[in-house]
């Protein structure tokens, strides 16, 4: 029978009982079922759009429960946590307010200081790009209306006058450097640390260890300590670590703890009374540890003895064999800063220390972030009223981070000295409509009655359009499904995928025991982990529950009863959310055997109920559901099917909503799907995305981008070759032509992202050593003129990045290697240009000491030459140089070009 709860107009084909009807603004596509984003067309606008740059968006207008969140006021100031499931807009939201009360700041004349955090760096980027955007399309609108208002000129406004944009790791680092009391980092560490977060990327980080002769399989350096993260814990834990094969506890449990509460939790800090704890010893006791409430951890007391035992092997292990942890770094922070006073943290920005105080700060994903991590937040803010924290604990992508809003209100309220901040919720989906929203929140009503204390609660997600409900294919075999997929009568040997398709598996082992007769390109499979981060129009979830380490764990789903669903829509937070009704139909199903569920024992599920749910939300348009063990997935099909969130088909029903596999996509479709996936070719889903991205360009006839696309995957594999087992000559040789061949698919793409890999692959062949010179100048040349053409917020003379700095100097290394057998002065000069442009000053100078620069006067009048500022070099990459050279900055550089001068008679 079907329970109405409260009514609210949801879709195109809602009926709203002889009312009218609201039709929201969207595609024409039947197959689409999200909003149009509006503009505001001024002539601003249309100056930005004129302006032509691919990377500037306009600013769009957002919906009225968006517009209410960036202009809320509470009736006295307070901080505000704003929790939405993913899709539904928060970092929108939260760009838009951070705008608002920019520009409030600059209209009143005051200048405070706003900062932006999160743990991810692409998601930084791309929330500093939105804002800077922003700045040029209110730049634009006042040029507009006032062409002589200068004021509100982006291009005039200092970085200094900015928000700052960090990362959680860039704010600890400079935390540690500018607080008094004793650095965590040594200069060494600090440095190491500093670089090898810059250059993320394997390619730099492959160059740099060819060029220095540094073994690449080094897991321990000399020069200073190294940071454990869950990786390096995982090979602790299988080698060392692993507790009795009958406990519960398994390694991402283990890690939770530890991170979570005996050192990230509030009381793991001992607030008011530190001052005889060293920052070692600033964690949790066993005392302490067990008697933390059941809200904080879920374990028992023999699994928390267990756990606690675990963490004091990995603490002697750890410090024996030189790492540290965030969790060390992030207690050494906050032991300084719960010395300090208001009135030292003022006093700080009068020394010229720029990062504090903020007077507001904007969180994003904060679920990502630790309670000790957020009271150092809530401490360096003037303001503890003043913060914004997005996120969603159903989301939490930081291993080992357990995160609850309702933790976090209460520690504002007893320790931060603040007032309890204001919790505000978005559940207004925009990725995908309500059949799928439906699915995916009866998922999570499982996450709440089994693991409630795992997540804050929050009313199912509302599709603003109906659609089609997830489809259950009622199969015993593989072979029925591929015939229920594909039809009786097919023209080959696999099923074609569309452009906006793919099939999801629960691991990597499932992914490569797929049979032969599945009849799926094996690229169109991706496991969950792999398609995080993604979206398709239609997903097909294969065997989610056959693979599953729960096995027949699934049988608890019967413990959840209508009565639990009624108390679940009869809570306050889902009643007044706008839910328009629950279903819970009658049991004509075959039953499964009842399992009580135990908390304790049944904790896989909380991990695998959350994987169910990040499978479903990919998709925007279509789920389907297959399983070839019907037993396994029995429980969980008999409840979708009780609660009515999905249809089932067999070979004798309607399969016309299955039939949208191998649906035709145009030329353009296939091609823009190619660059998407390109775009996301990134950590573990790089090479499936590459894959993948290669497939489209294919299907979209541009065999010039596939392969470039194959190129760059070659190039990939390459990187894991260990070139000390090429042993034979035969090997060597076939090795070396494989390095050109990629590297001239790599050059022909003529695009800059794949030159820096072009070069590697050259230098990795030890036989073009200038020529791979040049590439690497090239590359940062041409990075940093992009750079600069595309942000016109910037003020030249602009410096090279940290980034673009390291191929100068790779060059230069490269540059000066040649001319020691070469001796040219025109190497000579390439040398000096790429270690001026990369900052490398003292390397210059000793180059024009060593005499192998300058012989004569016309040497070094072409010398002097890189040396002077003016119009035509300000765009260069020099320019930063020949001002510190004009401003007298480079003393020892600029003492040697003068001995240079005398001993040429000049």
């Amino acid at each position: 029978m079907s329970k109405e709860v409260s009514v609210a107009g949801t879709g195109r084909d809602d009926a709203s009982n002889g009312k009218s009807k609201h039709f929201d603004p969207a595609s024409d596509d039947p197959r689409q079922y999200t909003l149009l984003k509006f503009y505001e067309l001024n002539e601003g606008a249309v100056k930005m759009l004129l302006d032509g740059k691919d990377n500037m968006d306009l600013p769009f207008t957002p919906g009225p429960t968006e517009h209410e969140i960036i202009h809320y006021r509470s009736e006295t100031p307070k901080s505000l946590l704003l929790m939405g499931r993913s899709g539904t807009g928060k970092t929108t939201c939260l760009v838009f307010r951070m705008w608002a009360q920019y520009h409030e700041y600059r209209q009143q004349g005051t200048r405070p200081k706003q900062m932006f955090l999160t743990k991810n760096e692409v998601l930084c980027r791309e929330v500093q790009r939105s804002f800077n955007n922003m700045g040029r399309a209110w730049r634009k609108r006042i040029e507009s209306n006032d062409p002589a208002a200068i004021e509100q000129d982006w291009s005039t406004i200092t970085d200094a006058e900015k928000p700052e944009f960090l990362t959680s790791s860039e704010w600890l680092e400079a935390l540690d450097v500018v607080l008094p009391g004793e650095q965590f980092f040594t200069q060494v560490e600090l440095k190491k640390r500093v670089d090898t977060r810059k250059e993320k990327d394997s390619v730099t980080k492959g160059i740099e260890d060819y060029l220095t002769g540094r073994d690449v399989d080094e897991i321990v350096s000399s020069d200073g300590r190294e940071e454990m993260d869950f990786h390096k814990f995982l090979k602790l834990w299988k080698r060392k670590l692993r507790g009795s094969r009958r406990s519960s506890l398994n390694e991402a449990i283990v890690w939770r703890e530890i991170k979570s509460f005996i050192k990230g939790s509030i009381a793991s800090l001992h607030i008011g009374n530190n001052e005889h704890r060293s920052a070692q010893d600033r964690y949790l006791s066993l005392d302490e540890y067990l008697a933390l409430g059941k809200k904080e951890s879920r374990l028992d007391e023999t699994q928390r003895r267990e756990a606690y035992d675990i963490y004091e092997k990995y603490e002697k292990l750890k410090k024996e064999n030189g790492f540290y942890d965030e969790g060390d770094l992030v207690h050494n922070i906050a032991s300084r800063v719960s010395r300090l006073s208001r009135d030292d943290i003022e006093a700080l920005s009068t020394q010229g220390v720029s990062l504090i105080p903020v007077d507001s700060l904007f969180v994003d994903e904060v679920q990502d972030f630790t309670q000790s991590e957020i009271y150092v937040l809530a401490m360096l803010c003037r303001d503890p009223n003043n913060l914004f924290l997005a996120g969603d604990t159903a989301q939490s992508i930081s291993q080992g981070v357990d995160f609850r809003f309702t933790d976090v209100r209460q520690i504002f309220f007893e320790h931060f000295g603040g007032t309890e901040p204001d919790l505000l919720k978005l559940t207004h989906n925009y990725r995908s409509h309500a059949g799928v929203l439906r699915l995916a929140a009866c998922v999570v009503e499982l996450m709440y009655y089994f693991f409630g204390n795992s997540l804050d609660r929050l009313p199912p997600d509302l599709g603003l359009f109906n659609g089609p409900k997830p489809v259950i294919m009622d199969v015993t075999s593989t072979e029925e499904l591929v015939l229920m997929l594909d039809g009786s009568k097919r023209e080959t040997s696999r099923i074609e995928f569309g452009a906006h398709q793919v099939v999801i598996v629960r691991s990597e082992e499932a992914k490569k025991a797929l049979p032969d007769e599945f009849g799926v390109d094996p690229d169109w499979v991706m496991t969950v982990q792999e398609s995080k981060g993604l979206e398709f129009d239609d997903v097909l979830l294969y065997n989610f529950f056959s693979d599953s380490p729960a096995e027949d764990l699934w049988r608890i789903v019967s413990n959840y009863t209508e009565d639990d669903i009624k108390a679940y829509y009869a809570d306050a937070t889902v009643a007044g959310s706008g839910v328009q009704k629950y279903d819970w139909e009658s049991p004509l199903l075959t039953e499964t055997r009842h399992l009580d569920f135990d908390v304790n024992s049944h904790k896989i599920l909380e991990v695998e109920l959350k994987m169910l749910y990040t499978a479903i939300t990919r998709a925007r348009v279509n789920v389907f559901i297959a399983e070839t063990d019907s037993e396994l997935s029995r429980p969980m099909f008999n409840y979708f099917r009780r609660r009515a969130v999905v249809d089932v088909v067999n070979r004798e029903g309607s399969l016309s909503s299955v039939r949208v596999f191998g649906a035709k996509d145009t030329i353009e479709d296939w091609k823009n799907r190619g660059e998407y996936y390109l775009e996301k070719a990134e950590g573990d889903r790089q090479n499936s995305c590459l894959r993948l991205a290669a497939k489209c360009f294919d299907k979209a006839g541009d065999t010039k981008r596939m392969n470039q696309t194959l190129a760059y995957l070659s190039f990939t594999e390459i990187e894991n070759v260990d070139e000390k087992k090429l042993t034979k000559t035969k090997q060597k040789l076939q090795f070396k032509e494989k390095l050109y061949n990629i590297t001239e698919q790599l050059l022909e793409a003529r695009d800059v992202g794949f030159l820096n890999k072009a070069a590697f692959c050259l230098l990795k062949t030890e036989e073009n050593d200038e020529y791979t010179a040049r590439m690497f100048e090239l590359y940062a040349k041409l990075t940093y003129a992009k750079r600069i053409s595309e942000d016109d917020s910037l003020v030249l003379p602009v410096t090279p990045t940290s980034h673009e700095k390291k191929y100068f100097q790779y060059a230069g290394q490269l540059f000066a290697k040649v001319h020691k057998s070469d001796g040219t002065f025109r190497l000579a000069v390439d040398c000096f240009r790429n270690y001026v442009s990369a900052g490398m000053y003292d390397e210059a100078a000793d180059m024009i000491n060593s005499g192998d620069l300058v012989h004569n006067n016309k040497e070094f009048q072409r010398l002097y030459q890189l040396c002077i500022p003016s119009a035509d070099t300000m765009h260069d990459p020099t320019a930063t140089f020949r001002r510190d050279f004009q401003r007298k900055k480079c003393v020892k550089l600029i003492e040697a070009i003068k001995s240079a001068a005398i001993s040429v008679g000049n």
